[in-house]
């Protein structure tokens, strides 16, 4: 069984708006005041023509949730207008400083570009649209605390350096025939961030050093590739809260200086209880590094895990038999602005792989999918940045199965 066509892909990244500005030198609109409050709308729109190479090794072979399209065992091309890695995205923020404390307010949604319908659109194929961003933010010289639906703490950072942010990445079966996003490197690299309800403790920064911790909705267990148990067939038990954390250390970006950059680490733990099998501990960590020198920038990430799945937190993370799977990933990355247009190309190699259990037989279950990725970043204004990716994925199962992806996208990103 390989990954089954949707009609919308709900990981993919609206982001905080406000980190993604720093990708551009775009500018939110200057904030209105409306009584005590600061409000302002900021957000995105970007769209992509794509065309998909899909080729499985060998025709009808599977690669179980393999992300390189084709790991369905079907052969074949596939066009598209869509959106990319990034959803297109509006927000609305409010802040307020009264008696000491400031307090924020974020509501943003995501809606998706092409209807998502299929192979070809057809009437009344409506359009996917996310709200991830709904919370609320207090704080003062001791911290802040946020309450609501945010991007999750693990593995957080990974994903707002991917230079595929700006662009599409790896599409896969998932994605190829539209709907709200494209993966980028989600699956290839590090595992999906996710939108989670949560409350959340981030510190001030002491030079430069400053972490964050979170309490987390339970997560359920999913099976994507039809080799896995889900939170109902695991008869998961939904009382065990999630807990996130991580450290950073940022450094450099002064007057004069030519050296900046941050490096950080993250957890991610979780129970899960079940009545059926034995209860398991899913618990993760990764460790990042970002570092700029004049106009090269050059990104390092790892991840490992036991019982914290692929692609996203969760995902064929335990067999059939209940036992967790071992998993990790990393991707390493290199930019380059070149002087005087501000044309950015970058290139990126990473992974992401899938253990088998303990005393699990050999299936068409993936075991690594990985990506190429070559793209040219051109800002035409202080806004609009024109794109041009490729991206080489291939998927491989641990029965030897093997698919491969390769995706042209071109298209524009406009901040506002």
């Amino acid at each position: 069984m390989a990954i089954k066509q949707m009609k919308c892909w709900v990981p993919g990244l609206a982001g905080t708006i406000v980190l993604l500005m720093t990708l551009t030198n775009a500018q939110a609109f200057e904030s209105i005041k409306m009584g005590d409050w600061d409000v302002d709308i900021s957000g995105n729109i970007n769209a992509f023509f794509t065309s998909i190479d899909c080729e499985p090794n060998v025709i009808g072979d599977d690669v179980d949730a393999g992300l390189a399209c084709g790991s369905n065992g079907v052969d074949r091309t596939v066009g598209n207008v869509q959106t990319g890695l990034l959803p297109s995205w509006l927000g609305f923020h409010a802040k307020q400083e009264s008696s000491g404390y400031t307090t924020e307010i974020t509501i943003g949604f995501q809606p998706g570009v092409d209807g998502g319908g299929g192979a070809i659109d057809t009437g009344l194929a409506l359009n996917s649209e996310n709200l991830r961003q709904v919370n609320l933010k207090f704080g003062s010289d001791w911290g802040t605390i946020m309450l609501g639906r945010d991007l999750g703490v693990f593995g957080s950072d990974a994903i707002l350096a991917d230079m595929t942010l700006l662009g599409v990445g790896t599409v896969s079966d998932l994605a190829a025939f539209g709907g709200n996003t494209t993966l980028g490197r989600i699956g290839v690299g590090y595992l999906y961030a996710d939108w989670k309800a949560q409350i959340q403790y981030s510190s001030p920064s002491w030079d430069g050093f400053s972490f964050t911790v979170a309490l987390v909705d339970p997560w359920g267990l999913f099976d994507l590739s039809g080799q896995s148990l889900d939170q109902g067939s695991f008869d998961q038990q939904g009382d065990t809260y999630g807990f996130e954390g991580k450290g950073v250390y940022e450094f450099g970006g002064g007057e004069g200086s030519t050296v900046s950059g941050k490096v950080w680490a993250s957890f991610i733990t979780q129970s899960l209880d079940s009545s059926t099998f034995a209860s398991q501990d899913a618990t993760g960590f990764d460790v990042g590094a970002k570092v700029a020198f004049n106009d090269f920038e050059i990104v390092g990430y790892f991840y490992s895990g036991e019982g914290i799945g692929t692609l996203g937190f969760l995902w064929d993370a335990v067999d059939d038999n209940g036992n967790t799977r071992d998993s990790d990933g990393f991707y390493v990355q290199g930019t380059y602005k070149l002087p005087g247009s501000g044309t950015k190309l970058g290139i990126s190699f990473g992974e992401s792989n899938l253990d088998l259990a303990t005393g699990e037989a050999v299936s068409d279950l993936v075991e690594t999918n990985e990506s190429f990725v070559i793209g040219l970043y051109h800002p035409l204004t202080p806004s609009l940045n024109l794109v041009l990716e490729y991206t080489k994925t291939e998927a491989t199962a641990h029965s030897g199965n093997s698919a491969e992806e390769g995706t042209i996208a071109i298209g524009a990103i406009l901040f506002f």
